[in-house]
């Protein structure tokens, strides 16, 4: 239970750093790196939040098989979905800034893994 308290810890941390670099990359630097960085994070971030939220222990318990396909597809769906939907409401409404939605997805990827950590903080026993 602590080896996935810990693994969990170390995904959003480095969800966390990836989401915060990719806000500044989102509006100037070199386009590999901007590549290199804002494409996984469009492609998972927001998911791996999301999924850290859902505690895929949790689910585990009474299904009898390893939920790590299912988180990994459920990351990648709502990532992307979240991505598009983004994108078709700036088209829609006129308002066509990349960057800025690269900022939006980062902030709500950091605003999950905020309610996570605050989540796994309540939880915790006292000293």
């Amino acid at each position: 239970m602590a080896s996935e308290q810990r693994a969990a810890g170390i995904i959003g941390t480095i969800v966390a750093a990836v989401a915060l670099a990719s806000i500044p990359l989102s509006f100037t630097g070199p386009e590999a790196l901007r590549l290199a960085v804002i494409g996984p994070f469009l492609l998972a971030g927001p998911g791996t939040a999301l999924i850290l939220l859902l505690k895929p222990a949790r689910l585990r318990k009474g299904t009898g098989f390893e939920v790590t396909p299912l988180a990994v597809a459920i990351a990648v769906s709502f990532s992307l979905a979240s991505a598009i939907l983004l994108s078709t409401a700036m088209l829609y409404s006129g308002f066509w800034h990349p960057s800025v939605a690269v900022s939006l997805l980062a902030v709500l990827t950091l605003g999950l893994l905020a309610a996570v950590d605050r989540r796994s903080r309540r939880r915790e026993p006292a000293p």
